[in-house]
């Protein structure tokens, strides 16, 4: 096939591929994807599935500044309960709502009145017990506000819907800051995820938009202030970007210069990335082939392999610039093949351990990788010598560099003590920094949050004694009705914990709904009482009430009109989010109650302890545990894809010196790489723990081809060349990313960029003692 068709048809067939992948592209950023697969951890599962909880849904927002704080903050109110991305706006409780409240629990007034009704309910209807409750309804209805008091006396003289509106009014946060404080605050429901970064984004923009609306109506003085989940996302999502943005100028800048000036071509630039894009978008054309969305760290680990497979092309280009112009890029091609086959095939081995992870999201990354670096190698040897000409002349840049190497290999030949130094002293490096490397299993450490947002952030949870929404207890039962009885008892030891100070306060369910059984137990309780009309009767007409005044109570609890409550009776009413708390979990039942102002974790602990299925949740502790797993599992892969290319190199070469070296430079540059972490003291991440796979699979190109330089004679020159073109430029394109303002980039950064480079500085006394004399005569025998 002719140069130009074998071009035409590469472009072709790479545009169809990548218009294929663009169009079917479904991401995901689910953290499910970086928990283990076989794992039995039912409460991990639960906890990261409540990442995403109806409390991370919810948003806070304060208005304040002057006297119109209120009056400002409901027209903000009114105008965002119109807009798609919000679910749901809360509201006082106006007179329609107060109605349906009504209307729900006042003919079930009976079944609520006591958490543990056996006890309660007789104390209750003792007579001094019920001489006081005369003397309280008595007062209530001589005061202005007793139009309630007046409806309902007659059928609840013991004020038993009044009790339940206290406990529904109590499950509302409760504001901190001083009465003097003019501000107002208001909760809304997020109808996306909160890291939904675009929809959030737009969301962000529209409320600042409307309160600046606000603010030239009313006055300067207003001020605007937010704490959600989403908040901090979209933060979190603009500084990687800006990092991303402003890294990627920076790279593409330093690149191309390179190029330029070592093949004074920036079309070379464009041919050598076209080849990872090209193994890049079938390995993602495979990915979104599957009905299971890609996740968007999978398609980051993508773009890293682009930096892994760009080293093919380079090393062709290099080796044809240098070579005779009698070669034309085939016989050059020829020439590598070897290399290049057992060079792809050790980095895909390498990156393949991961396949076979607990971790979804590791398993996919490395199905990624075996399918996206060989594809690369292919188009490299069949596609890109009709992309190069004939035959070319080095520039003077690249020869005086292919000279000096070739003068540095001589003098290393001579004076090997320089070669043993410099491979010694990654040695020590190793010993001396391992030891004292430390492990940052914390998820959050990988992000950093804007001080000012987290301090705006606290000031308006703190104005309202806000949840914390990453504590929790949660109750596991296999009906909804098995779940609320747990749920009962969990509120009744939580609400004794809260009345010392190891608990500020707690959001339960219970506020809103009881079990079945419970409610049934109260009504059992008032039916069970002997003479009940009489009791009342008598303790009320001693406080001048009329004679049968409250006999309608009696005939309810006889003839209850309504039955216990359920969940579904929530549905559709004010309290309807309440409901959110009891959530379907796979075959089983989930009842969470959140919490507030925990200052004692482990009376938390103790008070529930006895309690089977029920668990008490810190989500940071849990996602440091799965990142511990998550750092383990990626080093083991590490490990077994070193000892499978250590294989590999043994059986391809049948000569252990040969393949000792050629395993040299990855592995020796991986560990001196931890060293030096250890010994700047800078905290070690599951990120680095990755990063290292890509020093592992680069490392491995490197070794390869200073053996093969050393054993077939070559000039070490033309190799060590490329291999340092190949290194400045991933170096360019990770080391960067150690100067971004995320711990994440930085991790990345810093550990792949350090790596590569001893990578290239190992592979220089590998092909020092490949090439000596008698490994030379070994290879003429």
């Amino acid at each position: 096939m002719k140069n130009s068709s074998v071009r035409w048809l590469t472009i072709a067939v790479l545009s169809c591929v990548l218009l294929y992948s663009l169009t079917r592209l479904e991401m995901t950023n689910s953290i499910t994807h970086f928990i283990p697969t076989e794992t039995n951890a039912e409460l991990v599962d639960l906890s990261v599935r409540l990442v995403e909880s109806p409390l991370a849904r919810r948003m806070l927002i304060s208005v304040s500044g002057g006297n119109e704080s209120k009056e400002a903050a409901l027209l903000l109110k009114s105008t965002l309960s119109e807009h798609p991305e919000i679910e749901w706006v809360e509201s006082d409780f106006n007179e329609q709502a107060a109605q349906e409240i009504y209307q729900i629990y006042f003919n079930r007034r009976f079944y609520m009145a006591s958490s543990n009704p056996e006890l309660d309910i007789p104390k209750t209807l003792e007579a001094e017990e019920l001489s006081q409750k005369a003397k309280a309804l008595k007062s209530r209805l001589q005061k202005p506000n007793a139009m309630l008091a007046a409806r309902t006396a007659p059928e609840d003289p013991l004020g038993l819907f009044e009790t339940i509106l206290k406990r529904i009014q109590s499950a509302k946060p409760e504001s901190t800051t001083p009465p003097s404080r003019n501000f107002y605050v208001f909760a809304i429901g997020l109808a996306s995820s909160p890291f939904d970064a675009q929809s959030q984004t737009t969301l962000l923009e529209y409320i600042d938009e409307e309160f600046q609306a606000l603010r030239d109506r009313y006055g300067n003085h207003l001020k605007l202030e937010k704490s959600g989940v989403n908040v901090f996302a979209v933060s979190t999502e603009r500084s990687v970007r800006r990092d991303g943005n402003l890294i990627s100028i920076i790279v593409i800048f330093i690149v191309s210069l390179l190029f330029l000036l070592v093949f004074r071509s920036l079309q070379k630039l464009a041919i050598a990335i076209s080849i990872p894009i090209f193994g890049f978008s079938v390995a993602m054309a495979l990915a979104v082939s599957n009905p299971e969305p890609v996740h968007g760290i999978t398609l980051a680990f993508g773009f890293v392999l682009i930096g892994v497979a760009i080293d093919y092309a380079i090393h062709i280009m290099s080796h044809h610039a240098l070579s005779d112009p009698s070669e034309d890029p085939h016989s050059i091609i020829k020439n590598m093949r070897p290399s290049l086959l057992l060079s792809a095939f050790t980095t895909t081995v390498a990156f393949s351990a991961l396949a076979f992870s607990d971790f979804p999201g590791l398993s996919e990354m490395g199905t990624f990788a075996a399918v996206g670096i060989p594809v690369s190698l292919l188009i490299s040897l069949y596609s890109l010598p009709a992309f190069l000409p004939k035959a070319e002349h080095p520039t003077q840049s690249l020869l005086r560099l292919a000279t000096t190497f070739d003068s540095l290999i001589l003098i290393l030949k001579k004076r090997k003590w320089i070669a043993y130094c410099i491979l010694g002293t990654g040695v020590i490096i190793s010993v001396s920094g391992i030891p004292r490397l430390q492990w940052q299993d914390n998820p959050s450490a990988l992000m950093t949050v804007d001080p000012e947002l987290y301090a705006e952030s606290e000031r308006v949870r703190d104005q309202v004694a806000d949840f914390d929404g990453g504590r929790f207890v949660v109750g596991l039962a296999d009906s909804a009705e098995q779940a609320l009885i747990l749920n009962d008892e969990i509120a009744r030891r939580l609400q004794r914990v809260s009345s010392t100070n190891a608990l500020g306060g707690i959001g339960s369910l219970h506020s809103f709904l009881w079990s079945q059984e419970l409610q049934n137990r109260n009504l059992e309780a008032f039916q069970h009482t002997p003479n009940l009309r009489e009791r009342i009767d008598e303790a009320y007409e001693d406080q001048g009430f009329q004679p049968n005044a409250f006999h309608a109570f009696d005939r309810a609890i006889a003839q209850p009109t309504l039955p216990a409550l359920e969940p579904k009776d929530l549905e559709n009413s004010p309290l309807r989010r309440a409901a959110g708390s009891l959530v379907a979990f796979d075959d089983r039942w989930a009842v969470v109650t959140y919490l507030k102002g925990v200052q004692s974790p482990s009376a938390i602990r103790e008070s529930i302890a006895e309690m089977e299925n029920t668990h008490f949740v810190d989500q940071q502790s849990i996602m440091s545990e799965i990142y511990t797993d998550y750092r383990r599992s990626t080093i083991r892969a590490i490990f077994f894809g070193s000892l499978l290319i250590f294989i590999v190199l043994q059986l391809r070469y049948r000569n252990f010196i040969r393949g000792l070296l050629a395993f040299t430079p990855p592995s020796l540059a991986c560990l001196t790489t931890l060293g030096i972490l250890g010994l700047l003291d800078i905290p070690v991440t599951v990120v680095s723990a990755i990063s290292l796979l890509v020093v592992l699979g680069m490392g491995v190109d490197y070794g390869i081809f200073s053996v093969d330089t050393g054993r077939r004679g070559d000039k070490s020159g033309t190799t060590l060349s490329g291999l340092l073109i190949s290194c400045l430029t991933s170096t360019f394109v990770f080391g960067f990313l150690g100067f971004a303002g995320q711990p994440v980039l930085r991790s990345i950064g810093l550990t792949t960029g350090i790596g590569i480079l001893l990578a290239f500085f190992f592979a220089v006394p590998a092909l020092t003692f490949a090439s000596s004399n008698v490994l030379q005569d070994e290879a003429n025998e």
